[in-house]
């Protein structure tokens, strides 16, 4: 079985829209590495396909999407550095897309919160594509904060730490600069795991095997719609319980807890 096979089993199409978020060292020893990962995907979209990465920055406070690395991946920065990539000019959430559409979808993304409604990954989700977990977790399925900004969570508003900046300057293709600002925020995803097993229920996880990776595909628009509903039923669903008064989840909790009405 090749890579390409792999990923046809697991339920990826010609034509299918994916957000991949991945772990080369997890697919075990592939002649060519993240390239050959990369080329696989492609060929199993099709010229009608779109696969999107993130290449995520964080803090970065000035952002040159040209040159700037992201931190999310060996396979990540191998669609990133494609002549053809697409990359959003989000300063901290920026994704790299290629194939039909990459610029439509990444059009844009600097206007609103990392992953608010509208961003590269919910206009994937809303357009029924698809997240590849390949060898990791949830706690790296990103689409998870969509589901927050979608359940408009109150503690989106709190900074993920005293570090993280809020105004941030982009350059441009031209050289020139943008000012961007943002009040809304993803934090922690340690607790992401807990939507698997309502996804799981709904049918909406198929499994498989991409060289040694045990991995996951799913509809986005699935992973949205169980994240609302766990945050509807508890606001603090998605929150670790990591009880440092400094870490984000803990002080929402006590925040939530102090709040009248609010289910902590």
């Amino acid at each position: 079985m090749t890579i390409v096979d792999d990923l046809r089993a697991l339920g990826l199409e010609e034509g299918d829209q994916v957000v991949v978020h991945s772990s080369l060292r997890a697919v075990g020893p592939v002649k060519g590495g993240a390239d050959t990962i990369v080329d696989a995907l492609l060929e199993v979209l099709g010229p009608e396909g779109l696969l999107v990465a993130p290449t995520f920055t964080y803090t970065t406070e000035r952002f040159d999407p040209a040159v700037e690395p992201g931190r999310t991946g060996a396979i990540a920065e191998a669609v990133r550095l494609r002549p053809s990539a697409i990359r959003s000019l989000h300063p901290t959430h920026s994704v790299a897309a290629l194939g039909a559409g990459a610029e439509e979808l990444c059009a844009n993304h600097e206007d609103v919160s990392a992953t608010d409604v509208d961003s590269p990954l919910d206009r994937i989700a809303q357009a029924d594509g698809h997240v590849l977990l390949l060898g990791v977790g949830h706690i790296a399925n990103t689409t998870v904060h969509v589901g927050e900004f979608h359940a408009r969570a109150s503690y989106l508003a709190i900074s993920p730490g005293p570090a993280w900046p809020r105004l941030h300057e982009i350059v441009l293709a031209n050289r020139e600069t943008r000012a961007v600002a943002y009040d809304r925020f993803p934090g922690c995803s340690r607790a992401f795991g807990v939507v698997e097993r309502g996804l799981r229920e709904r049918g909406e996880i198929r499994d498989g095997r991409v060289g040694q990776a045990e991995s996951q595909l799913m509809r986005g628009r699935a992973v949205i719609e169980e994240s609302v509903s766990l945050l509807d039923r508890d606001v603090c669903s998605l929150l670790c319980s990591d009880a440092r008064r400094s870490h984000r989840c803990a002080h929402i909790r006590e925040s939530l807890s102090n709040t009248p009405g609010a289910r902590a």
